[in-house]
């Protein structure tokens, strides 16, 4: 295609208008188009949650418990999908025994938040026995609905920054 010197002083007034003009009467990019399913792994990044005063207060063992339990929890509970929790049950018993023998943040000296603090490690131990035992995918599962919604009593004491 050749450039005519018509055509050409058409481009440079139009390309001279466009730098001239503010940046509000350009034309602006077309808006992201709305996800269609919800995929959670694409929707949050867990890592970079503000996990609110029990981060701000350094509580680190709870926050990597917290870790454990995303890690596992939601791919159980999304996809049906056990094999974290059998990867990781020995795992979240050694964290949850760090989380009961750390100090909690001022925060969190609540009478039914120390219980479960210090109740951690025995309903993780539950759904690890179940995990050895190699129970049923249903069973597994129910297991671990049932530590993540104790858990939820803790995650409750840094507020509701650490909720997912």
């Amino acid at each position: 295609m050749t450039m005519t010197p018509t055509r050409l002083a058409a481009l440079l007034a139009t390309s001279a208008a466009l730098l001239a003009a503010p940046l509000s009467a350009q034309e602006k990019p077309p808006a992201k188009p709305p996800a269609t399913e919800m995929d959670h792994s694409k929707m949050m990044d867990h890592s970079k949650m503000d996990h609110g005063a029990a981060k701000a207060e350094g509580w680190k063992e709870l926050d990597a418990y917290h870790m454990l339990m995303m890690a596992t929890w939601h791919p159980a509970k999304d996809k049906n999908d056990l094999a974290p929790i059998r990867a990781k049950a020995t795992e979240m018993v050694a964290s949850a025994k760090l989380v009961a023998a750390s100090k909690s943040p001022m925060a969190c000296q609540k009478p039914e938040l120390l219980k479960a603090q210090a109740g951690l490690p025995a309903e993780t131990e539950k759904v690890a026995a179940m995990v050895a035992a190699k129970a049923a995918d249903a069973d597994l599962k129910a297991g671990l609905k049932g530590l993540h919604d104790r858990f939820d009593v803790l995650e409750g004491c840094a507020g509701a920054g650490m909720k997912h």
